[in-house]
């Protein structure tokens, strides 16, 4: 039960740490943007980073294995990760190797072709998932704000 609220709190709480190293340092002039592109392109970021360490630590939990494909679809977390993480990216590849299978069709480079589309649909997913994110919260916090007093009013 822990780990699986770890899970669920451990992505937002890296977003949050990196939207404060981004702003702190003004990296591609994010302080420029609104606060929901902010939040979108963090959160886009985000979902980069963790991408690539989870293929990187599968390529070496993979070992002496000869092919990474058949580990990394049979053996690894992928596809529970990808269900509960990356929703769209998981659907266009199912419908992917689906037409694929369909068709009869064993194309070369299929390990690319899907971590690709988990870059490029994943990336594109959270950064829709940030902003919306982060329209919530923008919206929120003007709302906590005390309106100003008119300078007209007190003469």
């Amino acid at each position: 039960m822990l780990l699986t609220l770890a899970s669920f709190l451990l992505p937002p709480l890296f977003v949050f740490g990196v939207y404060h190293l981004l702003t702190w340092f003004n990296v591609f002039r994010i302080n420029e943007r609104v606060f929901w592109k902010r939040v979108a392109i963090t959160s886009a970021i985000c979902h980069v980073l963790l991408v690539s360490g989870f293929f990187a630590f599968s390529y070496i939990d993979a070992g002496n294995t000869t092919a990474f494909g058949i580990y990394l679809f049979n053996r690894s977390n992928f596809w529970r990760l990808m269900t509960i993480f990356d929703t769209a990216p998981m659907l266009v590849i199912i419908g992917l190797l689906a037409g694929l299978d369909r068709a009869g069709v064993n194309p070369p480079g299929l390990v690319a072709i899907t971590v690709a589309i988990t870059y490029i649909v994943g990336s594109v997913q959270w950064f829709f998932v940030g902003g919306g994110v982060g329209a919530l919260l923008e919206r929120f916090f003007e709302g906590l704000k005390t309106p100003e007093p008119e300078d007209d009013e007190w003469m």
